[in-house]
């Protein structure tokens, strides 16, 4: 099982999954975004799970039932 995501600075992401326990195994950057800051972004390189989640902002909200998830 596999998908992509597209991180907030642009770059997508090849995310692989086991099928059994559906945990993530392999992250890799497939494409980089155009204006992406973030050095070791580049194509083919593997990305830490806490690399793509999403930022500590969305932790400030106050209900947590306002927040979108994709």
């Amino acid at each position: 099982m596999s998908h992509t995501l597209v991180l907030r600075c642009g770059c997508v992401v090849y995310v692989s999954c086991d099928p059994r326990t559906l945990v993530a195994h392999t992250r890799v950057v497939e494409r980089r975004g155009p204006a992406c800051p973030v050095k070791n972004h580049q194509v083919g390189e593997r990305l830490f799970l806490w690399e793509i989640l999403p930022e500590r902002a969305a932790e400030s909200v106050d209900d947590p039932n306002d927040i979108e998830w994709c």
